[in-house]
């Protein structure tokens, strides 16, 4: 239970970011299990604000980062260009925020993971 409590908190800050119902089940389950296809999904919904989802770049950083953290086994040069890509599109002063962000959601998958 005091695993499963943070990684809710995580799920209804990231949701908070405003999207559809099943935008917001989607980000919550790509959250709860770390699965590295949908992650990657939902980043690039919140980096282009499409099916469903409300564009959030700083959403969408912090994602790429967390699919690196988490998946480094399955994780690709694409992965490294989308996490560029991504953070390039924030502010200087939200990197810290969209770091931060990551590793509390790695930190919640890792987590569950064991």
């Amino acid at each position: 239970m005091k695993k499963l409590i943070p990684t809710l908190l995580l799920v209804a800050s990231v949701s908070a970011f405003g999207a559809t119902e099943k935008a917001q089940k989607e980000i919550a389950e790509a959250i709860a299990t770390g699965e590295y296809q949908k992650l990657r999904n939902v980043a690039y919904s919140m980096e282009s604000g499409t099916f469903g989802h409300d564009e959030n770049p700083l959403a969408a950083c912090a994602l790429r980062r967390v699919i690196l953290l988490v998946n480094s086994s399955q994780v690709d040069v694409t992965d490294y260009n989308n996490e560029a890509i991504a953070c390039r599109k924030i502010q200087v002063t939200d990197n810290q925020q969209a770091w931060e962000t990551a590793f509390s959601i790695a930190k919640a998958i890792s987590a569950k993971k064991k």
